[in-house]
């Protein structure tokens, strides 16, 4: 019944890859360059937003850094709970396993204080709320 409660697991979670045909990726690879674009021209746009879409196609292209950066740059532009909150959480616990795997401790305490962060950040935003 507990055979297998306290084994290690050997794995890394990864980003789950999605399958996408040269087309496709040549079309995400077009929608980064419009979205960069539109980042860079300003105005009266919702740039966190911008980052957002920007942080997705990131992800299903698997780049994952750029991903973070993107995501990043959206939460800095707007504290909020959303797309940028979420991915951040989830690749930054990836990029944690990752280190731990590789026993880089200096990598491990790296997403370990920018997951702190991503926390600090939630608990202002909850206390605007109010």
């Amino acid at each position: 019944m507990f055979k297998n409660l306290f084994k290690s697991k050997s794995t890394v979670e990864k980003v789950p890859e999605i399958a996408l045909s040269a087309d496709e990726r040549l079309d995400i690879q077009r929608m980064n360059e419009v979205v960069n674009k539109k980042i860079k021209a300003g105005g009266d746009i919702d740039l966190a937003q911008l980052y957002d879409q920007l942080g997705e196609n990131d992800v299903k292209l698997g780049a994952i850094d750029d991903a973070i950066s993107a995501f990043e740059m959206s939460l800095e532009t707007k504290e909020q709970f959303g797309t940028a909150y979420n991915n951040l959480l989830n690749l930054y616990e990836i990029k944690r396993k990752e280190s731990a795997q590789e026993k880089n401790n200096e990598g491990i305490q790296k997403w370990i204080t920018k997951t702190d962060n991503l926390l600090a950040i939630s608990k202002r935003v909850m206390k605007s709320n109010f």
